[in-house]
């Protein structure tokens, strides 16, 4: 009697279901990397990764800090300083604005959140 799974073939579905695997788990860790997209005066001039090492960055007198994962304005010559009250941030979507110095920052990349709805 012939057997229907050889030894053979078990390995090749290993093999198969290892690289399939280690695939995903290289995507989804390019997907996760988050960006901080520096903007002055409408245009990026720099783009941050959240995940990258700890530093200091300036712009039209702002001066942005990244520190563990989480992006700030550390200090700017506007004003009203809104921006460095805005605080730290790290997930999609969220931004700083400094309106005297036409700098933004936004944080861009994958989700954190799920979607409240789902249509279709």
């Amino acid at each position: 009697m012939k057997k229907l799974v050889t030894k053979t073939d078990f390995i090749l579905l290993v093999i198969v279901l290892l690289v399939g695997i280690s695939g995903i788990a290289v995507m989804n860790g390019a997907e996760n990397g988050k960006t901080a997209i520096v903007s002055v005066d409408g245009e990026t001039v720099e783009t941050i990764a959240l995940d990258g090492e700890n530093g200091v960055y300036t712009f039209n007198n702002v001066v942005i800090r990244l520190k563990n994962g989480e992006i700030y304005v550390e200090s700017s010559d506007c004003a009203d300083k809104v921006c460095m009250h805005s605080g730290k941030i790290s997930k999609s979507g969220e931004s700083i604005i400094c309106v005297p110095n036409r700098v933004a920052v936004e944080i861009s990349g994958k989700s954190d959140t799920l979607p409240d709805a789902v249509t279709g």
